[in-house]
């Protein structure tokens, strides 16, 4: 059986999870094993990810990358290469499928906004080599368009050496311990949105009776949470399927669109009322 390779950051997070998993089941039945690396959020783990892929010999790649510029030299010109949810800066065209982070993003602030919230802090996620998130444009926009101020201090990233949860636990205490008062978060997974809700109950503050909550990837665990999330679900399943035909139409030189975005859904929960 051919293989094609997959780079994600991680399989610890239900977002990555469901991406491989589906990638996995579409590939198998078209013929194809998968080979995935962990790129653990590392731009040099990711690097040597795309030669050792090639060195196996794999058909094709999907990557989710943390680069801020695709190095050229990493795979010929011609080999079949997908980006899924980040697109490096590349002087080739590479095709890419994603969710439009920038409208999900505001549509999360605009829900904040209606609810009457107005010092919300973003936590839009790590990437590798710390590129600007496309999410905070959309918050940015958001805040605009109601004529808010836009205040750097509300937007923290995590640095990625431990734990999504951990992290962003101690991101919300600290902001908090400065004086710095908030009524709105919004984070980039769900495991983010724990953490965040644990950062809060240490200065005894709730949600949503004091601050109001949304996160990214809308996992099972959403629903399971007390009070449960609201959440931006971001199809990875059927991310993973286009992904997967595209890379096909690659692996078969044919011509493929190179923009693919998927709709991002917010799902409207506990954690907004």
């Amino acid at each position: 059986m051919n293989s094609i390779g997959m780079i994600v950051p991680t399989v610890d997070n239900s977002f990555f999870a469901a991406l491989v998993s589906s990638v996995e089941r579409t590939m198998y039945n078209a013929g194809y094993e998968v080979v995935v690396c962990g790129s653990d959020n590392d731009a040099g783990k990711e690097k040597a990810a795309f030669r050792h892929l090639v060195q196996l010999d794999v058909k094709g790649i999907l990557c989710v990358s943390g680069l801020r510029e695709f190095q050229e030299d990493l795979v010929d010109e011609k080999f079949p290469l997908v980006w899924v949810d980040r697109v490096p800066v590349s002087q080739r065209s590479i095709p890419w499928v994603a969710n439009d982070d920038s409208a999900a993003m505001e549509e999360a602030t605009q829900h904040l906004i209606d609810k009457g919230c107005r010092s919300i802090l973003l936590m839009p996620g790590f990437l590798a080599q710390g590129q600007e998130s496309p999410r905070v444009t959309g918050y940015k926009t958001a805040l605009q368009k109601n004529g808010l101020s836009y205040d750097s201090r509300f937007v923290l990233n995590r640095k990625g050496e431990e734990s999504s949860e951990a992290e962003s636990e101690e991101l919300v205490r600290g902001l908090l311990r400065q004086g710095i008062k908030i009524d709105g978060i919004i984070t980039a997974s769900d495991r983010a949105a724990f953490g965040a809700m644990a950062g809060l109950r240490s200065v005894g503050l709730y949600v949503p009776e004091d601050v109001r909550l949304i996160s990214f990837d809308n996992s099972p665990y959403s629903t399971m949470a007390t009070p449960s999330v609201t959440a931006l679900d971001r199809n990875p399943v059927e991310l993973a399927e286009k992904a997967c035909r595209i890379l096909l139409e690659c692996i078969r030189s044919e011509d493929v669109e190179r923009e693919n975005v998927v709709p991002v859904s917010l799902v409207k929960r506990d954690s907004t009322r």
